[in-house]
């Protein structure tokens, strides 16, 4: 049923789950100023990360070539590992290992939607880049060391789990040999967490001036990008008001040069009107006159013909006519 063989498994969610307890050491000693044994148990693990990341790698695996699926789906996985795993210690010790309340958009405390980003990112990295790296060891690794590994790792879960039951529920405060044992578990972490812590605040410390200086660049960039953003709006008003005028301007002058161009069309035109009658009627008068001039012609041609056949006068040339 397991994708992988049964020690590998065992193997990966060990592996995974001390990298998580790693992650929240750092994380809490960059944003607490100290460090801070995180977990329900002693030890060096924090199961939630180890379930959580192997859910992911169990059910994510095809979708490797795709970010926003692998993305996506391990925040989703993992977000509902750590909402189980809080409601269940919260349900039986009534206690927080983790409160989200002041933070935006969470769930009771439980979850939030910076750590859901959270998630996607680390799993994300971690598929890519942590995963091949761990698989290809695991898989070098004989199955007699795999078993011994996983035997070791199994009982020293259970005791550590049993011891901070007890812790939790005050019974190692009543037997001393629990809270011997408890001690006893709690000094490796301390000791490992501790270092850890140390180069982490090293770290922050060599980097401070920098990251002062940083800040600084930071805040002047701000102030400046607020300075811009009004400057730009302040441009954008006069732009506005420069365009509407110039609109109008337009608008204006188009109005005054269509009433100015109409005015000259109209006298041309009318000067046409008043040349085309000129010719027009200069045409009817010399038609008329013409036409007159025909009529007398004809009238006078008719009647030298009268007369010439009343006085038997003959022309053989009729051209006249």
């Amino acid at each position: 049923m397991l994708p992988f063989p049964l020690l590998d498994s065992f193997l990966m969610f060990f592996f995974y789950a001390f990298i998580g307890w790693i992650v929240e050491v750092v994380y809490y000693g960059i944003t607490e100023g100290r460090f801070i044994n995180r977990g329900f148990l002693n030890g060096l693990i924090c199961p939630v990360y180890g379930i959580g990341f192997y859910c992911v790698i169990c059910m994510l695996r095809p979708f490797v070539g795709s970010f926003p699926m692998l993305f996506f789906g391990s925040a989703s996985i993992c977000t509902i590992a750590e909402l189980i795993a809080g409601v269940v210690l919260y349900a039986i010790f009534h206690l927080r290992w983790w409160d989200y309340s002041d933070y935006r958009w969470n769930l009771k405390g439980f979850i939030c939607f910076r750590f859901f980003l959270y998630w996607g990112l680390a799993c994300s990295l971690g598929m890519y880049l942590l995963h091949p790296a761990e698989h290809m060891i695991i898989g070098r690794m004989p199955e007699w060391l795999k078993f011994s590994l996983v035997i070791i790792l199994i009982a020293l879960l259970l005791v550590d789990i049993i011891i901070s039951t007890a812790t939790y529920i005050g019974l190692s405060k009543r037997i001393k040999t629990l809270q011997k044992i408890s001690v006893g578990l709690k000094w490796p972490s301390d000791k490992i967490g501790s270092q850890i812590y140390d180069t982490v605040d090293t770290i922050v410390t060599k980097a401070n001036p920098a990251m002062n200086s940083y800040n600084e660049y930071m805040e002047l960039y701000n102030a400046h990008r607020t300075e811009e953003k009004a400057l730009f709006r302040a441009h954008r008003e006069e732009e506005r008001k420069m365009l509407a005028e110039f609109a109008a301007a337009g608008r204006r002058s188009i109005i005054e040069s269509g009433k100015a161009t109409g005015a000259k069309l109209g006298g041309g035109i009318s000067k046409v009107i008043k040349t085309e009658k000129k010719v027009l009627e200069r045409i009817s008068f010399s038609r008329r006159d013409s036409n007159a001039e025909a009529i007398r012609i004809m009238k006078e041609g008719i009647g030298i013909n009268l007369n010439e056949k009343e006085n038997d006068i003959s022309y053989e040339d009729d051209d006249s006519i």
